[in-house]
């Protein structure tokens, strides 16, 4: 599984990377790498923050589901817990997830067989 990874702390990358070790994880702390990245690549899984320096998460999930190359890969944005209705308003039309950084700090040895 190849995942693409992006959020601007350099700590919730790393935890992010130290869950999917069993998976290829290509990381960046910015939006606008993050975006030339799935712009080159296909990955099966993108997971992205919010606030992310030049380009916001938002911004490179609009533009992802304007790449036919990514158009349809499942995307999470990670949530700051502060989302409202028309954060989830947007992650709906634009057919993304919303997962708090809380989750992510829960997760514990992903693998898919």
């Amino acid at each position: 599984m190849k995942v693409l990874v992006v959020h601007r702390q350099q700590q919730i990358l790393q935890n992010i990377k130290a869950q999917l070790q069993n998976w290829y994880v290509e990381s960046y702390d910015n939006g606008l790498e993050g975006l030339l990245a799935a712009k080159l690549s296909y990955f099966d899984l993108i997971l992205c923050g919010q606030d992310l320096p030049v380009v916001t998460g938002i911004e490179m999930i609009r533009s992802i589901r304007n790449l036919s190359l990514n158009q349809r890969t499942p995307v999470i944005l990670l949530a700051e817990g502060n989302e409202t209705k028309e954060h989830w308003r947007i992650m709906n039309s634009l057919n993304a997830n919303l997962m708090t950084l809380e989750e992510v700090k829960e997760m514990k040895d992903l693998s898919i067989e």
